[in-house]
Order: C-alpha cells, then sequence, then structure tokens
C-alpha cells in the first residue's frame, strides 16, 4: 500500500517537471495595440520635380502674383480743361480807375481853342491846380500850318502824367482826332509843357494821370 502511494507520488511530480519545463520554454504573446496597413501611392508624373540647388538662389521668395490685366485701368485727370476752368471762372477784366472831369471845356490859349481837363482821381479836389495846368498847355498850343477845318471842329484827347515835383512823362495820345497835324500840335503842347508846378501838398498820390482834351474851331 505504502509502495503504492510512493510510485503515484513520484509519477505526478515527473509530469508537473515536464509540464513546467514545456511552459518556460514556450514563447508568450503580448496583446498589443491594433496595426493599420497603409499603402504609400507614388505622386502623379504631372508634378515637377523641385528646381536643382542652384537654380533656387535665384528665384524669389514667396510666390509672385502677377495682374490678370496687363495693361491696368486708366483713370481719368481729375483736373479739368484750362478751357472749362476759363468758362466757370472768367477772368475779371481789371476796373479802369476812376476819371473825374474837374474843369469843363473852356476857352483857353489862341482864338478857337477849347480846352478841358480830367483827372485820374476821384478825390482831387485842387481846382487851382488844374486851371494852372490847362493854361499852361494852352499857352504851348499853336494851331498848325495848312490846317483846313471847313467849319466842322476837331478834337484830340492827350493823356500824360505829372510827378510830385511837376514833371511830365508817359505822354500819349488817347484820342486821335482824324488830322494828324492837328494830333502832332497837341501831343507837342503837352511836351512843351514840362515842368508843370509841383502837386499840391495836400495830394498823396505819387503822381497825377491827366487827361486834357483840345478842341479847335476856325475863327
Amino acid at each position: 500500500m505504502r509502495t503504492a502511494a510512493i510510485a503515484s507520488f513520484t509519477i505526478h511530480s515527473v509530469v508537473m517537471a515536464l509540464l513546467f519545463a514545456i511552459g518556460t520554454g514556450a514563447p508568450r504573446l503580448v496583446p498589443g495595440p491594433e496595426v493599420v496597413q497603409v499603402a504609400l501611392i507614388a505622386p502623379p508624373s504631372e508634378v515637377a520635380a523641385p528646381p536643382p540647388p542652384e537654380k533656387r538662389e535665384h528665384e524669389p521668395r514667396g510666390e509672385t502674383l502677377k495682374p490678370t490685366d496687363e495693361t491696368g485701368v486708366k483713370i481719368a485727370p481729375l483736373t479739368p480743361r484750362k478751357q472749362e476752368i476759363e468758362k466757370q471762372h472768367p477772368k475779371k477784366e481789371p476796373e479802369p480807375e476812376p476819371t473825374t472831369t474837374v474843369l469843363p471845356a473852356a476857352p483857353a490859349g489862341p482864338r478857337g481853342l477849347t480846352g478841358e481837363v480830367a483827372v485820374d482821381a476821384g478825390n482831387f479836389e485842387f481846382t487851382y491846380y488844374l486851371l494852372l495846368v490847362r493854361n499852361r498847355v494852352a499857352e504851348n498850343w499853336s494851331p498848325p500850318v495848312g490846317l483846313v477845318l471847313r467849319g466842322q471842329p476837331v478834337r484830340a484827347v492827350v493823356h500824360f502824367r505829372i510827378e510830385r515835383g511837376g514833371e511830365v512823362g508817359e505822354a500819349a495820345l488817347e484820342t486821335a482826332s482824324g488830322v494828324d497835324f492837328f494830333d502832332r500840335s497837341a501831343l507837342r503842347a503837352v511836351l512843351l509843357s514840362t515842368p508843370m508846378p509841383p502837386l499840391p501838398l495836400g495830394f498823396t498820390g505819387a503822381d497825377l494821370g491827366v487827361h486834357f482834351g483840345f478842341e479847335y474851331a476856325a475863327p
């Protein structure tokens, strides 16, 4: 009986040793994450290969945008034409200096001559001075030789300036009579009248513009 128990124990011990040896040598499987298979697709043939390094150095960095319309959009100038500006804003003509007739026409100098004096100053109140001017010019005028009027009077106007000291300048024929001899005699009388008396002290202007009207009718 005792012998059978020992034999059974021995057999079981051998079997356990074999099982332990077999279990130790077999590989163990460790569970891991699921593996996803990915298939690599080759690039299409149309995609161009990158340029070589030596060409990349000369290429500008970044993408260059080109306009679709090379000519662009033309913008009309904002400034209107010169003619349109002149129509909208016409230039104002300079206003003439005020002319006041101080001494009306009156006989002066030779018989048949009438002298009229006007000045380029509306506030000229020195009548005595204009009387001196008219008498001085009339004394220096004489009827031109060969003047034939046939009963029709002639009239001319000479414009000149009198400086502060009385000097006469810028004498010119302002209104022609149509008779050359008479016009030249009127201009000559003004030039011979320089110097005039000095301008009045109460007159503040630098000079005085005078319009002297000559009118002659044969006696």
